[in-house]
């Protein structure tokens, strides 16, 4: 009997995490204290040591700049209690588990900052470790890749802010994509972005003769306007491409020659147009979803503007640049970005742009779920709007039209519905007026609007009349090649999800999943 006994006792198995000896008749791992205090893991992540985030797949991840993959080595780490399965990291993650699959695949990368930072805050990422949401962080070089400069922290005179052109772009030019697409998310945001740019509120420092070489001929000026006029048209359609090359090389090339160029009038009209070169490269950028390449080159759009002596384009400059923070889900910097705008225009901007500026704070309000300073900032916009005189604003605001104004309005208010549902009639009414005015040839822009109309019907409860919204565009999104529209689809998938129940809900996802940008 003791020779069964001791037998018995030495085939018995440990609690791998107490070492207390695990009862005959329990079939599980862990004894039944240690699955007890392991049920909590369910409901949320469980706390880790320090040195889990040291693991081989977690560095390599955190070295890759790749959330995705975070994700997975996180779920595969072996020092978790219990398997943690797809359908559960989902869950605490607030998705579903076909997206976290594609996530972790690399099938869908993650490159907004807002989901970013909410995947890193329910997992518990020590903030040492982000590559993403900290201040002057410089991006990782490696044998493709150097850092780009600090457009931020440049001085304010001529002469440097042509060689902080040249210098980004040539490095921007010098990089593969896939070495951009690690630093998309490594963006400037609160003080450090918002202070810097308040300097542009002073005045320039004298373009004083800082260069013997030739001035900027006439005819060389009006052969880099050609250019620039060539090359704004590419900037709404997307992608990423020999397109932006194109700007990036004519933006060096036309600030290697300012940096050589006297003080005058041609030189200040040809820093206008790196103006306009540099916000078209923000805007490729950002479609690509390289967030940190459109954030500098807004910046010096900005810089340029300034010192072609053009406040209301460097304001508009700004209002791009504030779209850009609210896309990343920081209506509070956006916000002061716009009224930054407002303020260095309040004695030259026309009431178009002053309408425009307006929408862009009714924005922000949006965000933050504040319905009377969004309806006041909207009908002040409108206000605005109406008092334009023909002829009276310059060519770069003719795409602020009634359909824009309208689009805006309806887009904004929706998003306003996610916080008051009273808000969503008003949202259809003005995106369906908006669709209406729309000019045919702007496809992406009407694309924006009948997903917002669609996403508006969700919002009312009305799934079915959303998707049938969605099947009548996602052609015409499959053609475009935009990231940026592919992430409104996204958005609405998001959206949908509540109603996966339903058969057409399921096919509209499914098809949203097969657009995918060249």
């Amino acid at each position: 009997m003791e020779r069964k006994a001791r037998r018995a006792a030495s085939t018995r198995r440990a609690c791998p995490l107490c070492g207390a000896l695990i009862a005959a008749d329990n079939t599980d791992r862990l004894c039944q204290r240690c699955r007890r205090n392991a049920r909590t893991e369910l409901y949320g992540p469980p706390d880790v040591p320090g040195d889990f985030w040291d693991h081989e797949a977690m560095a390599t991840a955190f070295t890759d700049r790749n959330m995705g993959a975070l994700l997975a080595a996180y779920r595969h780490h072996p020092q978790h209690v219990s398997r943690v399965t797809q359908d559960r990291m989902a869950s605490w993650l607030g998705i579903s588990q076909a997206q976290l699959s594609r996530y972790e695949t690399g099938e869908n990368p993650i490159d907004r900052i807002d989901r970013l930072r909410h995947f890193a805050q329910v997992l518990g990422v020590p903030a040492d470790r982000l590559w993403f949401d900290r201040v002057g962080i410089p991006s990782q070089a490696g044998p493709d890749r150097g850092a780009p400069p600090d457009v931020l922290g440049a001085a304010w005179d001529a002469s440097s802010i042509a060689r902080s052109v040249e210098e980004t772009a040539r490095n921007d030019l010098a990089i593969s994509r896939r070495a951009a697409l690690t630093g998309a998310a490594a963006v400037a945001m609160g003080p450090a972005l918002v202070e810097p740019l308040q300097r542009w509120l002073h005045p320039l420092q004298p373009l004083s003769k800082w260069s013997s070489s030739a001035a900027i001929s006439e005819e060389e000026l009006a052969a880099l306007q050609r250019v620039a006029d060539g090359l704004r048209g590419w900037g709404g359609r997307g992608g990423y491409g020999l397109a932006r090359k194109a700007v990036l090389g004519q933006l060096e090339e036309l600030a290697e020659r300012l940096s050589r160029a006297p003080a005058g009038p041609t030189t200040e009209r040809a820093f206008f147009i790196g103006a306009e070169l540099s916000k078209v490269a923000a805007s490729m950028s950002w479609d690509a979803g390289m967030h940190d390449a459109a954030q500098r080159y807004y910046v010096l759009g900005v810089r340029m503007a300034k010192a072609g002596r053009n406040d209301p384009f460097a304001a508009l400059c700004l209002a791009a640049m504030a779209r850009q923070m609210f896309d990343l889900g920081r209506p509070e910097d956006g916000l002061e970005l716009v009224q930054l705008g407002q303020y260095g225009t309040r004695r030259t901007a026309t009431p178009t742009l002053q309408a425009l500026l307006l929408t862009r704070e009714a924005w922000a309000y949006a965000q933050m779920g504040q319905v009377r300073e969004f309806h006041r900032a909207v009908g002040q916009a409108q206000d605005s709007f109406a008092q334009r005189r023909p002829g009276s604003d310059p060519w770069w605001l003719d795409t602020f039209d009634e359909a824009e104004l309208e689009g805006v309005i309806g887009a904004r208010m929706r998003d306003l519905a996610g916080h008051d549902p009273k808000q969503a009639p008003g949202a259809e009414q003005h995106i369906r007026r908006a669709l209406s005015l729309r000019d045919p040839a702007r496809v992406r822009n009407r694309a924006f609007d009948v997903i917002g109309l669609a996403r508006t019907k969700m919002v009312a409860g009305e799934p079915e009349e959303a998707c049938g919204l969605i099947q009548e565009v996602l052609p015409t999104a499959a053609g475009l090649a935009s990231g940026r529209v592919v992430r409104k689809l996204q958005d609405f998938a998001k959206e949908a999800e509540r109603h996966r129940d339903l058969a057409v809900v399921r096919d509209t996802r499914d098809a949203i999943r097969g657009v995918r940008t060249a």
